[in-house]
């Protein structure tokens, strides 16, 4: 045998792995198994140490959102980093988080004298409808003598239950008959548990029940650890640049600039969009009368996150109207109608031919379809949490498509390649 092959023999015998006496953990496929569960156990671990995890991650988030504007104030007015930080944070206070805790308040308290003068209605229309005389039971609803008269919803409520049990041919009327008695038989334990929501909502906002000095502590701490996040952003970044391998440190790089322009364009975008339109539904549902339009004009600007979910608010709206019974114009049919499908055309126009073109654009690079789809399958697989982060983890799967598995398969396809998989 050659001098050389007998080299070479020699050579890869002494490279070769010596099994026997090897850890189990300087095996590839264990050392796979055991960071997967490394990191499941630091999941668990965040999981039990929540009351400071929590915190921590959304205040990175809020730095991670906040840095434009951050870098926005340090270039137009000169001011250092931590100046800026402390600017916005007072900011947010004094617009945001006041304001809230005073349209909630004054929302809740709305709602409730609401839900107890529908409690009331609903009763007059229960004792009416007990009356054999016909002109005597309108009388009552009418307002005659010293009550006031019921809104015209309860008038028509009333006569389709009268239909019902005179012609027995009005399965509306017989639906309204059982819901009606059902809130009679009901009402007491209604208004209390409406009194304890209202009393709750008002009690967190305004701190008084433990569970909001909870609240209360979680967002100071959140804001301790926004504090210092967006001071030491840029040393943030740096850090994690440095934990990214050498050898793929570029390509990975230029895919996270990528998803980080698709996730920070939809996720400012979106909340930007939805603070302008809760502003602009709940100013809109108060000027037409809709109660509790401070809690039910930022619930509707929630759901404009995903597109033409707002219409969920219009028939809620429409009913709180028709049920609210204002007097004159207010109270009229196409007034109840009319008004709250104009206030949800008027924001769904903002938002399709306003503020998306101008806040978000393309961000995403999804068309609408798209969009909903994604949306839907994350709303129905992890609920709210889900319906946030449905849009941007499908565009970053877009973008890893296009980027990596795409090209490998067009190389496959066109025979310029073995294996279509992005594997090395």
């Amino acid at each position: 045998m050659p001098e050389a092959s007998k080299n070479n023999i020699g050579k890869n015998d002494s490279e070769a792995p010596n099994w026997s006496r090897m850890h189990l953990w300087q095996m590839q496929p264990i050392r796979d198994v055991l960071l997967g569960l490394g990191i499941f156990a630091l999941i668990i671990i965040g999981q039990k140490t929540s009351v400071v995890t929590v915190p921590l991650l959304l205040a990175i988030l809020l730095a991670y959102l906040f840095e434009p504007v951050i870098v926005w104030l340090m270039k137009k007015f000169g001011a250092s980093r931590r100046v800026s930080v402390i600017a916005i944070m007072v900011a947010v206070i004094t617009c945001v988080v006041f304001p809230i805790m005073a349209g909630g308040a004054y929302a809740a308290g709305q709602l409730f004298t609401f839900t107890t003068d529908t409690i009331a209605n609903v009763d007059r229309v229960n004792e009416a409808l007990q009356q054999p005389d016909e002109s005597a039971a309108r009388a009552r609803l009418a307002g005659k003598g010293d009550a006031e008269p019921v809104p015209g919803a309860f008038i028509w409520v009333y006569d389709e239950i009268r239909q019902s049990e005179t012609n027995n041919d009005s399965s509306m009327g017989r639906a309204l008959d059982a819901a009606i008695d059902w809130i009679a038989t009901n009402q007491e334990q209604i208004a209390k548990t409406t009194a304890s929501v209202s009393v709750d909502l008002v009690n967190r906002v305004l701190g008084i029940l433990g569970a909001a000095f909870g609240i209360a502590f979680m967002v100071f701490v959140t804001a301790f650890f926004f504090f210092f996040t967006a001071t030491e952003w840029v040393q943030l970044k740096q850090f994690g640049t440095k934990l990214l391998p050498d050898k793929n440190r570029s390509r990975i790089i230029d895919l996270l600039v990528k998803f980080d322009a698709v996730i920070s364009g939809f996720i400012r975008g979106r909340i930007t969009i939805a603070f302008i339109q809760g502003i602009i539904f709940s100013i809109g549902y108060f000027l037409i009368g809709v109660p509790g339009a401070f809690i039910l004009g930022p619930v509707v600007a929630i759901l404009s996150i995903v597109p033409y979910l707002a219409l969920i608010g219009l028939p809620i709206s429409v009913s709180l109207l028709a049920l609210q019974g204002h007097d004159g114009f207010r109270g009229e049919w196409w007034w109840i109608v009319g008004a709250p499908t104009g206030i949800y055309f008027l924001g769904q126009a903002l938002d399709d031919y306003v503020w998306t073109p101008i806040i978000q654009g393309k961000s995403t690079g999804m068309d609408t379809p798209t969009i909903l789809f994604a949306s839907l399958a994350g709303g129905a697989l992890f609920g709210v949490f889900g319906l946030l982060i449905a849009i941007p983890i499908a565009a970053c799967v877009k973008i890893l498509i296009q980027e990596i598995f795409w090209p490998r398969f067009k190389e496959w396809a066109e025979g310029r390649a073995d294996d279509p998989l992005p594997i090395e």
